[in-house]
């Protein structure tokens, strides 16, 4: 390296390109240490499925244009020269896109997604494109293209997802930054699971064009990293109006659910005690007393008012998920579009898809099968989809409502309820994230601290803390989670990465 070996572990944006600057490293260095670590790592966490193979070229170029921007005084880029991990949904021109299916093993686009467009204009490298739990629709990250992806805390667990492979691979230093996608929960499980930041934005934020789709009502894109302010700077990247997204254009003009209220210095944070986990279980009451204990310093060390919210019924995880999640109806038609306008795919159908038996058929849900019946209820012109929407209609009013009531700017809550699954699991069970996914609502986790240590975790297991905060006020919100970052302090680096 160059004149002094720059430590690739916890490395942040900041500080590399501050080295960058004063001549101590160079992008080559960085992606050369990245990819010493990937393989000696990913044997065992199986985290990635395909690494660059053009990544040092691209560093090489990234350190020839800054010789240009140092000779014209001109800015560098945001992320000049930044390594990022995508989850294999994003579709790359140079890379294949498998979604973690081993049916679209050689799926091939001619175009990249709009947000690695942006990534790619402001100076980033693709570094590797990582595992995701088949189809994103569950927690584990197991795929049939790749198989099971380990928690780097624990290598009997699993890393979350369905954004695991990228949360995985970040956690034990593989990449600076990546990119995940969130439906459900799926760039916040994997956050909490392995002891990282996750944020998902106000949906219409980002551009989801040319990502392998779930649904259109909740799916949105959104940054990992290991620190808010790595977060923050992918966000404002990824962030802006796509007209081929209908969903950006014109988003935070037209749809902002209320006025920006009047700063002031004191928080005021919903406590949501109806999502913690179950006392009377272990994995509940340790969930329980590392986010409590991390809320207690955060009460104690800033300017931030808890607020305890009564129980709201609405909310009730169990009952959105089965009167309100769009996903069986919506899945099919969202899955169909993408195939029929990808330049080279195996398949042009999910029906196709199954018919082939190339798939992981045990780790996908129901909405897979749900999703594909001829007949019935699972359809965008079904009576009980029209039903849904007018419930997440309501749901968003009665957010709006408790909110205002209370004066909140966020409201605080676990995640997940249990710890992280163990390997061989199929569901995460006791995830908090349908809430934000339902009413399009920014939601950030990040780390809390961890469980106990024991044989198998010397660390501990994550857990992760979650906000949410009010649409479209996602740099309120990030302003927020840096001030409960910075006081809680809850990331531990895993043993040996």
């Amino acid at each position: 390296m160059h004149g002094h070996a720059l430590d690739i572990h916890e490395l942040t944006i900041a500080r590399y390109h501050a080295a960058l600057r004063q001549g101590h490293t160079s992008a080559a260095d960085l992606v050369s240490a990245y990819l010493a670590q990937i393989r000696q790592h990913n044997p065992t966490l199986n985290a990635i499925i395909t690494v660059n193979p053009d990544a040092l070229t691209e560093a090489h170029k990234r350190d020839t244009e800054r010789v240009q921007y140092c000779q014209t005084q001109t800015p560098v880029p945001a992320l000049h020269g930044v390594p990022i991990i995508l989850k294999d949904t994003y579709t790359t021109a140079s890379l294949r896109t498998t979604s973690g299916i081993q049916a679209l093993e050689t799926l091939q686009t001619a175009t990249n997604a709009a947000v690695v467009d942006a990534l790619l204009a402001q100076g980033a490298i693709i570094l590797a494109k990582a595992n995701l739990h088949e189809f994103s629709l569950q927690g584990i990250t197991t795929s049939s293209l790749q198989g099971q992806t380990l928690n780097p805390y624990d290598p009997t667990r699993t890393p979350g997802g369905s954004s695991g492979g990228t949360a995985a691979a970040l956690a034990a230093n593989m990449g600076l930054v990546g990119c995940g996608g969130d439906t459900m929960n799926s760039l916040r499980s994997p956050a909490s699971a392995c002891g990282i930041v996750g944020f998902r934005p106000t949906h219409g934020q980002v551009s989801r064009r040319g990502i392998v789709p779930v649904t259109e009502t909740q799916d949105v894109a959104g940054p990992l990293g290991r620190s808010v302010a790595d977060v923050r700077v992918l966000f404002e990247v990824m962030r802006g109006e796509d007209v081929l997204d209908p969903a950006t254009v014109n988003a935070l003009r037209g749809h902002r659910t209320a006025p920006r209220p009047r700063q002031r210095q004191r928080q005021r944070v919903g406590f949501l005690r109806d999502y913690f986990g179950d006392a009377n279980t272990a994995d509940g009451a340790t969930v329980n007393r590392v986010v409590s204990d991390a809320l207690h310093r955060v009460q104690r060390g800033s300017d931030v008012e808890f607020v305890e919210l009564p129980p709201v019924p609405d909310w009730d995880i169990a009952m959105l998920l089965a009167t309100a999640d769009t996903q069986a109806f919506e899945f099919r038609e969202a899955f169909d579009a993408f195939l029929q306008r990808v330049e080279h795919t195996p398949h042009r159908s999910l029906a196709s898809i199954v018919a082939s038996g190339q798939y992981h058929r045990d780790a996908v849900t129901p909405a897979l099968y749900q999703t594909l019946q001829a007949d019935g209820e699972f359809s965008t012109s079904s009576a009980e989809y029209q039903r849904r929407r007018q419930r997440i209609d309501a749901l968003k009013r009665s957010v709006e409502h408790v909110y205002a009531r209370h004066g909140l700017d966020a409201v605080v809550y676990p995640h997940q309820r249990q710890l992280v699954a163990p390997v061989g699991s199929m569901v995460q069970p006791g995830r908090n994230g349908l809430l934000a996914a339902l009413t399009g609502r920014p939601a950030i986790c990040l780390p809390a601290g961890c469980s106990p240590p024991s044989s198998t975790a010397p660390m501990g297991i994550p857990v992760g803390v979650e906000l949410m905060g009010r649409a479209w006020q996602d740099d309120e919100l990030l302003d927020l989670a840096e001030r409960f970052e910075s006081v809680i302090q809850g990331r531990r680096v895993p043993a040996g990465y």
